[in-house]
């Protein structure tokens, strides 16, 4: 292997004449564990949309019919989530299951509704993140209520830790996305894993165990992108220098 001058910068070139450096290297290694375990986590997710989407058009042709639009789902499952946040503030878990479950329906079915009839546009896909954002947090603050009142301590820094997982996860997207780098389905779990983890943990009363594994996936999700980022950055750097 024929080292250049560019090796102090941790670059090289190989015996087929292409520049590499030690980052791209590293950076590539790691990314393919992490997209390893991805599709070991994401393929519940993955199977769903599969099939869901052909099973349900009879159901979301109805409903256009009755003149329900994709928005009315996306609103309709903020407003669902946010009364999740109440009853779960109350203590009420089975309650709160039940309409978290209904509002994570709504939020799976409104893109297929836009689809369906033609109504796909950028506002829809904007409304829908702003109304997941919020009704994560209302989730959050519905949480931390009432681990607030109950004196809990762990749980209370593992939803500060799970929600800025989350949030982070999305600003790593959106940044990433100026860039036009795509982190759509990069990450260990989506927010249908997250949601059927809280719902699951919420009928059988084991919500600490849930934001033990959501404060983990949300953090680990969120690196996913970033070192995916920097991987696809680190790459079009190297063709703009090869070029």
């Amino acid at each position: 292997m024929h080292h250049s001058s560019l090796k102090k910068h941790m670059y090289y070139v190989d015996d087929s004449g292409y520049i590499q450096d030690d980052a791209i290297v590293y950076v590539g290694a790691t990314l393919r564990v992490t997209l390893l375990l991805r599709r070991d986590i994401l393929m519940l997710s993955r199977w769903v949309r599969t099939w869901y989407g052909k099973l349900l058009r009879p159901f979301l042709l109805l409903l256009a019919r009755l003149g329900i639009t994709p928005h009315m789902l996306t609103i309709s499952s903020l407003l669902l989530m946010i009364m999740t946040g109440f009853l779960l503030s109350q203590n009420y878990m089975f309650i709160g299951a039940i309409f978290l479950l209904l509002g994570g329906l709504l939020d799976g079915i409104d893109g297929e509704l836009a689809r369906v009839t033609n109504r796909a546009t950028k506002f829809g896909a904007f409304l829908d993140s702003i109304c997941d954002h919020c009704g994560d947090f209302a989730l959050s603050l519905g949480l931390l209520w009432k681990y607030l009142h109950a004196g809990a301590s762990t749980e209370v820094v593992l939803i500060f830790v799970a929600l800025f997982g989350s949030m982070f996860g999305s600003q790593v997207r959106s940044r990433a996305g100026v860039v036009g780098i795509d982190t759509k389905d990069i990450g260990l779990a989506t927010r249908f894993e997250r949601n059927l983890i809280l719902i699951i943990a919420l009928f059988i009363h084991q919500i600490p165990i849930a934001l033990w594994i959501l404060a983990v996936i949300n953090n680990i999700a969120a690196l996913q992108r970033v070192i995916y980022t920097v991987h696809v950055a680190l790459l079009q750097k190297r063709a703009t220098v090869v070029e």
